[in-house]
């Protein structure tokens, strides 16, 4: 009877260890970095945006519509990795060191150019329970050809509990959307 219950209790601790080990983290190590760089230069270009990894960080219709993408340090590396493979650049050394230690990821999230002046004209907000978490600052990203752009939000990873039940919340003048969104299904 001990017996069993050893084995189950082992059981469930590696169901459960191999479900976080692939959330969303603020550290990543050489092994993390080197499996993201290869899958960038795997998965060229835009071809990116439609790999699993990536598409797990991308919430409403992004990068197609509204919506947006959360860039944790490991989406990041496969995004910079694949832009820089499709230009036949490698990812230097200071571009993932300026990633690997950075105490912020960012939520980009695609608007209507209408009546966006700044990037403070939208407002990024992640809510968690009662908390409502702002960015540590807002700015423009990519503009696009139909009339949209990209916002970025940069939060810092200890502000947000990745293991809370999280919406992104988009106000603009015209408008507000609500995404719910799941740390732990992001790498």
């Amino acid at each position: 009877m001990r017996m069993r219950c050893l084995l189950a209790a082992v059981f469930v601790s590696v169901i459960v260890f191999s479900g976080t080990a692939q959330a969303f983290k603020n550290e990543i190590n050489d092994e993390d970095i080197a499996t993201a760089t290869g899958y960038g230069k795997k998965h060229k270009g835009k071809e990116s945006f439609k790999s699993p990894v990536v598409k797990t960080a991308c919430f409403g219709e992004y990068p197609e519509s509204d919506g947006g993408l959360i860039m944790s340090k490991y989406v990041e590396l496969v995004i910079l990795s694949a832009m820089n493979a499709m230009s036949e650049k490698e990812t230097t050394p200071d571009a993932i060191k300026e990633i690997q230690f950075a105490d912020s990821f960012k939520v980009i999230v695609l608007v209507s150019e209408k009546d966006i002046q700044t990037p403070g004209d939208v407002q990024i907000t992640l809510k968690q329970g009662m908390s409502n978490i702002l960015p540590l600052k807002t700015e423009f990203g990519r503009k696009h050809e139909d009339n949209k752009q990209s916002i970025v939000g940069v939060f810092r990873y200890d502000k947000v509990d990745t293991n809370e039940k999280t919406a992104i919340i988009i106000k603009t003048k015209e408008q507000e959307r609500k995404y719910k969104v799941d740390f732990s299904d992001i790498k």
